[in-house]
């Protein structure tokens, strides 16, 4: 991995003790209503801390462009955005039946382990899932950075919606599968961590507009290296299934464009980051590390 990128995950560390922080409170006050509370949050905690961290990570690191005083709201924001997508992956397990998550039993997966019932285990995922979105919330305590939030995130479960009737035969189109991968992976991913992060450094919205511009282009080539590790990636690296898309019967963009054609796509892509970082008012350094993180979307083996 480059060391260009290593100022952004530095940030890692950091958003997940936070998140821990705050989750061995919240067990506190859930075991006071019944074993099941502390024992979600028992299994929350792993699953939350040990993936890459990319969206608070990428939140905190943005604001530290434009301004340098990490104050505890913007770890606050970042850990409501890493439970959030904690959340969504935790569903996202159960309506795919992937039962392994990050290299360990999917949350539905652990439950279905414990009481040797399926329709348990996902039950309770489903729950777990819930509980990640509405701890999420109450860590958004300012009503603006909540409802750019909630906004943002509305349209993943409406793609999330076409992903599942995509497994069952329907044939889409090359826009619908961007719109796909634009509204279920690359605004929420990118977008909403680098314009929140923006926003609240006090950003221009001139640059909070270029960095959600920015944002899309880098998660496409995100969710397109994300499909090629679902065919041809290393399960021990990436602590997921193969095949997961191939068994469920998703479209692709690898599936409906001819290799040269998303080489092409690719490097459209490519051209528009570099071009969109260009613009962006910062320091060189910044702008090589953003520019690593581009490269580092479409290559990366996890």
């Amino acid at each position: 991995m480059s060391d260009s990128l290593q100022p952004i995950l530095a940030h890692k560390k950091a958003v997940d003790d936070y998140l821990v922080s705050f989750l061995n409170d919240k067990k506190k006050k859930l075991t006071q209503i019944n074993a099941w509370g502390g024992d979600v949050i028992d299994r929350l905690i792993p699953f939350v801390t040990s993936g890459k961290t990319t969206r608070g990570s990428l939140t905190v690191y943005i604001y530290s462009l434009f301004e340098k005083n990490l104050t505890p709201e913007i770890y606050r924001v970042a850990a409501a955005l890493e439970l959030f997508h904690s959340g969504f992956l935790i569903h996202d397990d159960v309506m795919d039946q992937d039962r392994l998550r990050r290299g360990r039993a999917s949350l539905w997966e652990q439950y279905r382990l414990t009481s040797d019932d399926t329709h348990i285990g996902m039950s309770q995922a489903i729950n777990a899932g819930d509980l990640c979105f509405f701890m999420a919330q109450e860590l958004l305590t300012d009503a603006s950075t909540l409802s750019l939030v909630v906004k943002e995130l509305q349209p993943v479960i409406i793609a999330q919606m076409q992903d599942v009737m995509s497994g069952k035969g329907k044939s889409m189109s090359k826009d619908e599968v961007l719109s796909l991968y634009r509204y279920k992976t690359a605004r929420y991913t990118f977008s909403l961590s680098m314009t929140v992060g923006a926003t609240l450094a006090g950003a221009t919205q001139n640059n909070v507009s270029l960095l959600e511009r920015l944002g899309e282009s880098m998660g496409l080539l995100y969710q397109i290296r994300d499909d090629e590790l679902s065919v041809e990636g290393d399960t021990s690296i990436t602590g997921k299934p193969t095949g997961s898309d191939e068994k469920n019967t998703k479209q692709t963009l690898a599936i409906l464009l001819h290799s040269d054609e998303l080489n092409d796509f690719k490097v459209s892509l490519l051209e528009h980051c570099d071009d969109e970082i260009s613009k962006l008012p910062i320091d060189p350094s910044g702008k090589q590390q953003l520019t690593a993180l581009v490269r580092f979307c479409l290559t990366r083996d996890k």
